[in-house]
């Protein structure tokens, strides 16, 4: 299956649960040239399949190698764009959900890792519905009789499936697991290659989520 990999928490998570149940991964990787960590996480990204494959080498799954895919290569959509465009008038989003609703188009059911207590989240599990999928496990895709129109059309390609857990919940289900010592391993500032810079959005959150100590963990 298709599955945009950024070398996160909640992305690794998610192939560490696919790759335990026997699932060939193709990961994506979208280079945005305005992300000064790109090189980083592709490199991340590297290092954790190497560590997933030897964690559980009895397993059937398989990381394929990432598909680097430029930003601006991703065919634009019109109707997507002003879908995009109006959603925007009423509330805040990120550009990146456009361009994850155009790439979603060629590969279709890519999945989006919004997490329980996603702050940037633009879908409550109540606007989902649960589906049976060839992953195995859980997931959910839009409801359009919950959503209303517009963002059911910006994410009708793709589907959630870590909606039901917070980040606390999957560092548990790591320590118990006994995986936590990959996911210690990702990487999360947008502005830095180095050390988390602690003044990006995504370290910003971190400390909201609990996960300060990551911080100094990766300086």
């Amino acid at each position: 299956m298709y599955f945009l990999w950024t070398g996160g928490w909640d992305s690794t998570f998610r192939v560490i649960q696919l790759y335990k149940r026997g699932i060939t991964i193709q990961p994506i990787y979208v280079i945005d040239h305005n992300r000064p960590a790109a090189q980083k996480e592709i490199e991340t990204i590297t290092l954790l399949t190497k560590q997933i494959e030897q964690k559980f080498e009895n397993s059937n799954g398989k990381i394929l190698p990432v598909k680097l895919i430029k930003r601006k290569d991703i065919e634009s959509s019109v109707y997507l764009k002003t879908i995009f465009k109006l959603i925007k008038r009423r509330r805040p989003i990120g550009k990146q959900y456009y361009w994850l609703s155009c790439l979603a188009q060629k590969y279709d059911s890519l999945e989006q890792c919004f997490h329980k207590e996603d702050r940037d989240q633009l879908i409550s599990i109540d606007e989902l519905i649960e589906i049976k999928d060839e992953t195995g496990g859980r997931n959910w895709v839009v409801n359009p009789k919950k959503i209303g129109f517009l963002r059911s059309q910006l994410f009708k390609n793709i589907r959630f499936p870590l909606i039901y857990l917070s980040k606390l919940e999957m560092k548990h289900y790591a320590e118990d697991h006994d995986f936590i010592d990959i996911m210690d391993n990702t990487w999360f500032c947008h502005r830095s290659g180095e050390k988390p810079c602690g003044k990006c959005a995504p370290c910003k959150q971190y400390v909201i989520d609990g996960f300060g100590y990551r911080l100094s963990q990766l300086s």
